[in-house]
């Protein structure tokens, strides 16, 4: 059954301390900005401001974190994708919007910094789908996401040292999951990578044919689907924490981690069908 969801027709505050002249920039129409629809399980968010070149505005990112976090612990959803409209997935933050005011810039930086951390925290696998060209912290924003897939015609840069403003948030996103002399050549030169050289960094999960993309999420979409939910999302909270851990502490930790995933109920059914030949009938619990 296909679900269009509403997202939000009314600007949020912002952020903690933004103040009320922000809301010179607020749109009643941020229902506009980002498509939804659930089906199957699945929730896909397009980015639907092609005008702007999909550029995360205050409204834009309020929109999108919205339709990310509703109704999140339904358990008829099992995976996000996030995705957008037009061959520009997305240019990154409005310089307009950023232009001349320290409040705003602080209050823009920090939405963006909510919405990933949402992404980390939801308890089921957001999938980034890329056909075009994300650049700034359009890049920082989908490789975010759990995984990433795109096409081989797709590009990825952070080209702000170009106009006066090095891309330091995305900076963070990237080191974090390409080696320190790809992820230096990006933010330092401005120059775009193409599908396939973001998927041999390790920035993506796959590059594909453009033609070939929508399988492949089917694909992953159908793997998860298969699995418990409670399983994955015990799972992916803990691979997020880890990763700050050194490594004496994250396997301390794991151990622990394992004993508790050993008393769940859908664990329980899993190791019961396993030994009994059959498909396992998940509860999500």
């Amino acid at each position: 059954m296909l679900r269009v969801l509403p997202s939000s027709r009314k600007i949020s505050k912002y952020a903690t301390g933004c103040m009320p002249q922000f809301l010179r920039f607020a749109s009643n129409a941020c229902s506009d900005l980002v498509l939804v629809k659930e089906e199957h399980g699945v929730r896909e968010i397009t980015l639907n401001h092609p005008k702007t070149l999909n550029s995360l505005s205050l409204d834009m990112m309020t929109a999108l974190q919205d339709a990310l976090v509703k109704d999140k612990d339904n358990l008829d959803l099992r995976c996000v994708i996030l995705t957008a409209q037009g061959k520009i997935w997305s240019a990154g933050h409005n310089l307009k919007e950023l232009h001349n005011d320290p409040k705003i810039q602080a209050c823009v930086f920090q939405k963006l910094t909510d919405v990933i951390n949402d992404i980390q925290k939801l308890p089921v696998p957001v999938i980034g789908k890329v056909n075009g060209y994300a650049a700034a912290a359009g890049c920082q924003l989908v490789v975010s996401c759990d995984m990433v897939l795109c096409t081989k015609n797709s590009k990825f840069s952070t080209p702000g040292a170009g106009v006066g403003v090095f891309c330091s948030t995305p900076g963070v996103a990237v080191a974090r999951i390409m080696s320190r002399p790809k992820s230096a050549y990006m933010l330092m030169t401005g120059l775009p990578v193409t599908g396939d050289e973001a998927y041999i960094s390790g920035m993506v999960t796959k590059s594909v044919p453009a033609e070939e993309l929508d399988k492949e999420i089917d694909e992953i979409t159908s793997a998860i689907k298969a699995k418990s939910r409670a399983v994955i999302s015990l799972g992916k909270e803990f691979f997020y924490k880890q990763l700050a851990m050194s490594q004496a502490q994250a396997f301390a930790a794991a151990q622990e981690k394992m004993c508790e995933n050993f008393q769940l109920g859908d664990t329980k059914e899993g190791i019961a069908s396993f030994f009994e030949k059959r498909p396992p009938s998940w509860k999500h619990q």
